[in-house]
């Protein structure tokens, strides 16, 4: 099933409470859940510094190209950049790993809940 099977077998609503337990910094109460934030954990740790920072980088580089389209009378380059631009503050609303702390904590204690001491081995087929 790809990189994380116990995170990709859950439904879209369990794997957006999982993703709220990782911005949270907490772990879910439920084994099978807590597994997969795991899973989602190790995921979002392992990337690089410069992925974490992309809603930064989004925002800064996009915000500046709209001012500038903005000052020299562009409406709709400016207006498309802006909405580029919020996409970057979305990401912090929403993306646990912007929040490489919380998510680190959050490992520490799903970890407890699944049982699991090291990374998730495959799920049972």
């Amino acid at each position: 099933m790809g990189r994380m099977p116990r995170f990709q077998a859950l439904s879209f609503g369990d794997k957006w409470r999982v993703s709220r337990f990782l911005y949270r910094g907490e772990a879910p109460s439920d084994p099978r859940m807590a597994a997969a934030a795991v899973e989602l954990a190790e995921y979002h740790l392992s990337r690089g510094r410069l992925i974490r920072l992309m809603p930064v980088i989004t925002l800064v580089f996009f915000g500046a190209v709209a001012i500038f389209f903005a000052a020299v009378g562009n409406t709709a380059p400016a207006i498309l950049n802006a909405l580029v631009a919020l996409t970057g503050v979305g990401q912090f609303l929403i993306n646990p790993a912007t929040r490489p702390a919380n998510v680190a904590r959050s490992l520490e204690a799903s970890r407890r809940v699944a049982g699991t001491v090291g990374p998730v081995d495959e799920a049972p087929r």
